[in-house]
């Protein structure tokens, strides 16, 4: 499909004679089916003894709402073949690939051992407020679930058709809960859907913990088995109140010695790519280069930074709006050809626009400032697309063009950053550290070009003192907890991300002091240097390009 500006998406939907916040709210995740499209689904988990064996195989809730019964908690293939293939479990991710990142964990844990995994909670603005929720990555990753107040157990056993057992603890259906929350997918879902062996409401989730790990507790001391889970609030994420249950119990039952950390195996598969995952980090590329163009062209002296900033975030959701009858425009007649994917994307991470001065600040955010004639304004922002982040960074001109000591010291800029891309292959043997190295030495070498003396303690302590890459993935920092000392391997995502911020220092040349320049670009690792893919290589970057996109 041909790539189109987000403009003339706009376009295209006005054309329909429709808004496009209220054509879009046709297709959020919680449209019900037709009633003859929902499947037919089982679930393992019997909740009254009394029930016969039909009765317990059905949940009792489902027949008690018309409604509520044919809406899932998320987009699946039954309610969005729009969004989801047939084949998938979640846009993109095919049930395949979720049961292969299954096995490939169980397989390096010990006989016996078990996984505990928890989604994230819900978090509150205020009282009865909530944020958008976004699941926990390692949970997401494994499963493809996307509520909270859920868990996955998954139970090492060699006697298991798949060498695992998989039981998801999830919300039941509650047909007066999902009238105010929205609809939950429920326990029949969580089998014939997410893979689960069976499925039992959350509630039951500390009933069975203990059962297993008392039971656990009388096995041979010298086996190896171990109790797999993370129990720690680490790198600012809150864990959920069933993780503190679950810790009380293994405390309880001094099990203290068999618990390991589970996240460094998850995320150290999840630090290697798979094709599907690239493709969806490319379209979240794309989704963003999209973004930056528009935003780029709307650019205006005397407009607020947070003006730019939603012009990015609308540009992201249009850029995912089309017609599936190809062309240019779509008459009104066409409007049901549209599809429209904007539900797919959001942003990655809270941006940057900071115009001027406010670009010497590594993370400004309050992108508050009215930007002025003769400014640059850097702008790090990207689009999360099916829950895989893209992280780009463009400085441009506010006027449209670069005066003379900005041009001299973005081209300075550029050039490292593009020698530090071209290292970015498994055949280099470099780590990031090792890139980041060589950066600082490109740096020193570049600015005396164009009139700095200074030293790589110079370029580390004032002009860039941040790294030059992350790995990046379902997270923006992706799996935070892996060295960035390993070498690189193939299908690895990294960011090169070079910055220079001139203080007002009477050490650096005058022309450049107040001025903050970072380019960023998504690579993904390959084998050899011309197996590298630039994920973010369409959003202008060149001057030339940036220029060319600005012109009034």
């Amino acid at each position: 499909m041909a790539q189109r500006t987000a403009g003339t998406c706009l376009a295209r939907i006005k054309q329909c004679g429709r808004s496009a916040f209220g054509f879009c709210s046709a297709l959020q995740t919680g449209r019900p089916l037709q009633p003859d499209k929902r499947p037919t689904l089982r679930c393992l988990h019997t909740s009254d003894v009394g029930q016969g064996l039909l009765e317990g195989l059905l949940q009792t809730a489902k027949s008690k709402n018309p409604i509520t019964t044919q809406w899932y908690g998320q987009a699946l293939h039954e309610t969005h073949p729009e969004l989801v293939a047939k084949d998938e479990t979640t846009p993109g991710i095919a049930r395949g690939e979720y049961e292969r990142r299954r096995r490939q964990l169980v397989e390096s844990l010990a006989d016996g051992s078990v996984a505990f995994l928890f989604s994230a909670p819900m978090h509150f603005v205020s009282p009865h407020v909530f944020h958008k929720y976004r699941q926990d990555s390692d949970f997401y990753y494994l499963t493809g679930w996307d509520e909270p107040d859920s868990a996955v157990v998954l139970e090492k056993n060699k006697h298991a058709s798949r060498g695992y057992t998989m039981t998801m603890f999830v919300r039941p259906k509650e047909p007066e809960k999902e009238l105010w929350e929205g609809p939950r997918s429920g326990l029949e879902a969580a089998v014939d859907i997410f893979g689960a062996d069976e499925a039992r409401p959350i509630d039951e989730l500390e009933k069975y913990a203990t059962k297993l790990v008392a039971g656990d507790r009388n096995r041979v001391a010298g086996e190896d088995w171990r109790f797999y889970v993370d129990l720690d609030s680490e790198h600012g994420l809150i864990r959920s109140s069933h993780s503190n249950a679950l810790a009380k119990i293994l405390r309880r039952e001094q099990m203290g010695s068999r618990v390991r950390q589970l996240t460094t195996l998850v995320q150290r598969a999840r630090l290697i790519k798979s094709p599907a995952e690239i493709r969806l980090m490319r379209e979240a590329n794309r989704v963003s280069s999209v973004a930056f163009t528009e935003t780029m062209s709307a650019c205006r002296p005397g407009l607020c930074e947070a003006t730019l900033q939603s012009i990015f975030e609308y540009a992201s959701k249009m850029a995912l709006v089309d017609s599936d009858k190809g062309g240019s425009t779509v008459t009104a007649s066409d409007c049901d050809a549209i599809v429209d994917r904007s539900s797919l994307t959001r942003p990655a991470y809270v941006p940057v626009f900071a115009s001027g001065e406010h670009a010497l600040c590594m993370h400004y955010v309050q992108n508050q400032s009215r930007i002025k004639d003769g400014e640059l304004i850097l702008v790090d922002a990207g689009a999360e697309y099916a829950a895989y982040a893209s992280d780009l960074t463009r400085t441009f001109p506010v006027s449209g063009k670069f005066n003379g000591p900005q041009r001299d010291l973005y081209s300075a800029l550029l050039s490292v950053q593009e020698q530090m891309i071209r290292f970015c292959h498994a055949g280099s043997g470099f780590s990031l550290n090792e890139i980041h190295r060589h950066s600082t030495g490109a740096l020193v070498s570049e600015l005396k070009q164009i009139g700095f003396h200074v030293s790589e303690h110079d370029i580390n302590r004032y002009l860039c003192p941040h790294h030059i890459s992350h790995y990046l993935g379902m997270d923006v920092h992706d799996t935070i907890d892996m060295t960035r000392s390993q070498q690189l391997e193939p299908n690895m995502v990294v960011t090169v991300e070079p910055g220079l911020y001139v203080p007002y220092d009477s050490k650096f040349p005058k022309a450049f002091q107040g001025i903050g320049i970072r380019i960023e670009d998504d690579i993904v690792v390959g084998n050899t240097e011309a197996e590298i893919e630039n994920l973010s290589r369409y959003a202008p970057k060149t001057v030339s390009e940036i220029e060319a996109c600005m012109c009034r």
